[in-house]
């Protein structure tokens, strides 16, 4: 049955997404502020977003989960359509990523991760799955593969990884073949391993100078584009630290550090305001150095306890699901979220290398917003319909 039930919602997933979105919005207007006649209006668009993103959280928590199940074999093949559909339209440094509508810009991708994890979940909780056989396992494979591979020649890397600690959770939660699913993970980490060494090893294109020791230099590696071997080189490497490709790496580092405990001040922040941290990925990837450098430690803690707080209601859905496919859901979406948070705030304190990984409900951006928040939507349908413990 679809309809809202307010005694039976989540409050506490109310307030704690509401708490999110208004800081955003006022953080993205300290990223683009330098005078109050010359403020960008990027803070109006994320409003505009935010209300988009509120009409998808309702209406997917008034929508019945459980109709997911038949509705994702349609939306699954579209996702893969719309993610086909941005190679028709023009490169934005040097990747196919949106597709242009009138007065918006849509990123299948934020919109393809999700749809990936519920057509999983639908696929593995048929009636007639038979969990114990390789044909089974082989057809997850296909669900996830088939949109990561399509995000990654994009190329968007960071993002056709990120979902895929979400679906190896599921996989190892409902049992499917285990022991092959822990083989082949290994081999994919040591084969990460393997090309972060050699991407350390060679010589990188810009380096044309003869007096270099190239001895142990390796031919170039073709499975990664140049600006992703750079930001490789420059976590791996200090060499790299002084280059344009380490100077956001450093920006980052100064903001984040700079803001003390208490932090400078609502708009005072001088990384971004002075130019120092690039304003064209202040408000996107990197909204959590605006938030250390102007709030600080504190104000740092309190977005962190904000997310872990999050986190932990969609786990408490997962916990209380009435049902293997709502559990499922819910586990892949909270794993999901967790991966783009932790991915995106290590990024920017030096602990991972550098990405294009949105912070989730704080970095600007219309289609992170709206599929976020419609997640988070689907979380609320699920909580509707829990079992009473």
């Amino acid at each position: 049955m679809n309809g809202l039930a307010p005694k039976k919602m989540d409050w506490g997933l109310h307030a704690t997404l509401l708490l999110l979105v208004a800081s955003s919005v006022s953080f993205i207007f300290s990223a683009q502020f330098q005078t109050l006649s010359s403020t960008g209006g990027i803070w109006m668009r994320q409003l505009i977003y935010v209300g988009l993103g509120l009409i998808g959280y309702l209406f997917m928590a008034w929508l019945d989960y459980r109709k997911w199940k038949r509705a994702i074999s349609w939306f699954y093949p579209i996702s893969i359509g719309l993610l086909l559909l941005v190679f028709l339209f023009p490169e934005i440094n040097g990747a196919h990523r949106w597709i242009y509508l009138p007065g918006f810009s849509l990123q299948p991708s934020e919109l393809a991760k999700p749809i990936m994890l519920i057509m999983l979940a639908a696929y593995i909780c048929a009636p007639d799955r038979d969990l114990a056989s390789y044909k089974t396992f082989f057809g997850c494979v296909a669900i996830i593969a088939l949109p990561a591979l399509l995000i990654a020649i994009e190329p968007d890397l960071s993002s056709a990884l990120v979902a895929l600690p979400a679906a190896l959770f599921v996989l190892l939660y409902t049992g499917i073949q285990r022991r092959f699913l822990l083989v082949s993970t290994a081999l994919l980490l040591l084969l990460a391993l393997l090309i972060c060494v050699w991407v350390t090893l060679e010589r990188p294109a810009s380096s044309t100078s003869p007096d270099e020791d190239v001895r142990f230099s390796l031919p170039t590696l073709p499975l990664l584009e140049s600006y992703q071997k750079e930001r490789i080189r420059v976590f791996l490497s200090d060499e790299y630290d002084t280059s344009g490709a380490g100077w956001s790496k450093i920006q980052a580092q100064v903001a984040v550090g700079s803001g003390g405990f208490y932090g400078k001040g609502f708009l005072k922040g001088t990384q971004n305001i002075l130019g120092f941290l690039p304003r064209t990925v202040a408000p996107t990837d990197f909204i959590f150095c605006v938030i250390a450098e102007e709030s600080g430690f504190c104000g740092s803690m309190l977005i962190l306890l904000l997310y872990l707080f999050l986190l932990y209601r969609c786990l408490r859905t997962a916990w209380r699901a009435p049902d293997e496919f709502g559990r499922m859901c819910a586990l892949s979406i909270t794993i999901l979220l967790f991966c783009h948070v932790f991915i995106n705030i290590a990024m920017t304190i030096g602990l991972l290398p550098i990405t294009g990984l949105p912070l989730p409900l704080m970095s600007y951006g219309g289609s992170c917003m709206i599929a976020t928040m419609g997640m988070l939507g689907l979380i609320q349908s699920i909580y509707q319909r829990r079992r009473i413990r």
